[in-house]
């Protein structure tokens, strides 16, 4: 083990030293830190703009068992559990029970007539996950959840022990459970190698020497790969998040909504009667900012097909939200182990999904750099 870090006031001091610097204070970022330091490494994470200073900090922070994107496939990847894996720790509420409770209002995945194979496959499998699951027709939705009208024909996986959590306070909570981390306020500059092999960061407020480098700074991280010759295929995708505030209450219970028809979502917001809802843009290649606020066309966009399953939605008061971005990757998300420079890995391009899956993310991604650097 390399020698432990050196801190003041919870600051890394310029030219500190860890077995694993970490690039990204996001949701994955931090699982992963969690991780290796209740296995005893010492970490630093290295951002700029804090914890949860980027898209964690605008996630709808929704959670369930049921990966779309594998419901159906006849031989899914491993990574098709996290979200399984996922849920099942933020029920338990981390490793020591200090996380945010989830806001059990239950998860509703919808899916076209002619998926209804891929609904009943996705539905056994997060039984098979152990957790409850449910298909239901378009007059069982609208009988279960009276605030919701889908169309006839249209199918939904129901899982009453999901929903959402706060997503920048689930960050800050797994900080706490990783008491040892040090998080650097600086901006990563490049990463170091000698021999082949990882030697540290430069950033803009000194030398952090590791043994290993986490990227999980989304589309942050592309630049970085790059300075040892690594190429991320990252792309942005415009998304907006519009508080709405129904002139009539969403009447019942109002689950957390994905529609996988339109990539649209949909949740309670904090106070209980406003509706937090997002689409996904199809314009790609945005400036990753994040921005308080949405534009009246953008959020026009998102009432027109948020109202489609949530009528109440249709004459709602827009009382605020946020213009932010997602990272794509066209080979998919994941955890990826570079044979070179040796002690490199990635946590990038979640494709929207990555805070369903960050604590099996960040169990994966420690194992995989407990085996770099033993």
């Amino acid at each position: 083990m390399t020698t432990p870090v050196t801190a003041t006031g919870g600051r890394a001091t310029p030219d500190a030293t860890a077995d694993v610097a970490v690039v990204g204070a996001g949701v994955i970022g931090l699982a992963t830190a969690e991780r290796l330091t209740a296995r005893g490494h010492s970490v630093i994470v290295i951002d700029d703009r804090g914890v949860a200073g980027g898209v964690t900090g605008a996630s709808g922070g929704l959670v369930r068992a049921l990966d779309p994107a594998s419901a159906g496939v006849d031989a899914p990847s491993a990574a098709s559990e996290w979200a399984a894996e996922g849920l099942g720790r933020y029920l338990r509420r981390g490793g020591h029970g200090r996380w945010p409770a989830v806001r059990e209002h239950g998860s509703l995945t919808l899916f076209a007539a002619d998926a209804a194979g891929r609904a009943a496959a996705g539905a056994e499998r997060v039984r098979a996950a152990g957790f409850p699951a449910e298909v239901l027709d378009a007059r069982e939705i609208a009988a279960a959840f009276p605030g919701l009208a889908p169309p006839e024909g249209m199918i939904g996986v129901h899982e009453p022990r999901a929903g959402w959590l706060p997503a920048r306070a689930v960050a800050e909570a797994m900080l706490r459970d990783a008491d040892t981390v040090t998080v650097l306020r600086a901006r990563a500059l490049e990463i170091t190698t000698a021999r082949a092999r990882v030697t540290g960061v430069r950033t803009t407020d000194g030398f952090v020497a590791a043994g290993a480098v986490l990227l999980a700074a989304g589309v942050g991280s592309t630049a970085l790969a790059r300075t040892v010759g690594v190429e991320l295929p990252l792309r942005t995708r415009s998304v907006s998040f519009c508080v709405f505030a129904p002139r009539v209450p969403v009447p019942g219970v109002l689950p957390a909504v994905l529609d996988t028809t339109t990539g649209g979502w949909l949740r309670r917001w904090d106070d209980g009667s406003a509706v937090l809802a997002g689409v996904p843009s199809r314009e790609c290649d945005v400036p990753p900012v994040i921005t308080q606020g949405v534009p009246d066309t953008e959020a026009k966009r998102v009432r027109e097909v948020a109202r489609y399953r949530c009528p109440a939605l249709g004459d709602a008061d827009v009382v605020g939200g946020v213009t932010a971005f997602d990272a794509l990757a066209p080979e998919g998300e994941g955890v990826t182990v570079w044979p070179e420079p040796r002690g490199l890995v990635t946590a990038v391009g979640w494709n929207g999904g990555g805070f369903k899956k960050a604590p099996a993310a960040g169990r994966y991604a420690a194992d995989r750099i407990g085996e770099v650097i033993a």
